[in-house]
């Protein structure tokens, strides 16, 4: 009976392991930010779409795990309640260790966002008003080379 309810918190972890990740990333971007590195920060949001797709598959298992432990309705912070009782105090503190994760890619993400869109609107600052948009191309290091 144990096995659903297991793999839901390995799952858990996996989360919480995940949005430790984008957290990271959200650090390196206001980092990249600040020293005004574009490359970086386009390298990091690349990292950041990877993972977010991963958080999908994990969105789909934790979906198909809620719906075979018949616990589609209980809010996360409830979930533990339903455990068997050997397995209600490690259920509790992993979904705590997954809330107080999300809690901090919350606010490192909200800072990356706030940093980015400073840089913004210094860069908009430093353009001339009303002025046509250069036409040189797109820069070097985003041309593609499509020879075959």
């Amino acid at each position: 009976m144990s096995e659903p309810y297991g793999e839901f918190l390995k799952l858990l972890g996996e989360l919480t392991d995940t949005l430790d990740q984008l957290a990271g990333l959200a650090r390196r971007k206001v980092d990249c930010t600040k020293q005004a590195d574009l490359e970086e920060l386009d390298a990091c949001m690349k990292r950041e779409q990877v993972i977010t797709l991963a958080l999908k598959t994990l969105e789909k298992r934790r979906e198909a795990l809620l719906k075979e432990l018949g616990l589609q309705e209980v809010p996360l912070n409830r979930v533990y309640e339903h455990y068997p009782s050997g397995m209600q105090v490690q259920a509790r503190e992993t979904v705590e260790a997954l809330q107080q994760q999300f809690s901090r890619y919350q606010s490192g993400a909200a800072a990356a966002r706030n940093a980015m869109e400073r840089m913004l609107r210094d860069i908009e600052k430093m353009l001339p008003q009303d002025a046509p948009p250069p036409d040189d191309g797109p820069p070097p290091r985003m041309r593609a080379d499509l020879r075959a």
